[in-house]
């Protein structure tokens, strides 16, 4: 199953890259290249579940994007998950946010880079 979605990491970790050095004018390509391969591209051993695992990263990246927050996505498959958690605990520390609205931001974050489901800003889809 990983052999199935390393392609849409690819894709993800190169919106995120985009998104971090240029800005939307090119990494919005992206989410078109996306949407063409939840449509097309799924020639795999279980092609549903790499399409559902599509899905669910697509779902956090319109999420993120709708709701501004494109700089809390992670980069998939890399171990530099925990050092960007801690910049970012230290970064809400040092604008003064209380212990709750750190945790309740850094489970935000998680919910984000983790999602089970497909997530929608516009509610029930």
């Amino acid at each position: 199953m990983e052999k199935d979605n390393r392609f849409m990491d690819y894709l993800f970790n190169e919106f995120v890259q985009i998104e971090r050095r240029i800005g939307k004018s090119q990494s919005h390509r992206f989410l078109s290249i996306i949407s063409n391969y939840i449509e097309w591209g799924f020639n795999y051993d279980n092609p549903e579940k790499a399409q559902q695992y599509a899905r669910i990263s697509f779902s956090s990246i319109e999420y993120a994007v709708f709701k501004c927050k494109t700089d809390l996505l992670d980069l998939k498959g890399k171990n530099e998950e925990s050092e960007q958690v801690l910049m970012y605990k230290l970064r809400l520390k040092s604008l003064q946010y209380s212990e709750d609205e750190i945790a309740n931001l850094l489970i935000e974050r998680y919910k984000l880079n983790n999602p089970t489901e497909i997530i929608s800003p516009y509610g029930q889809l």
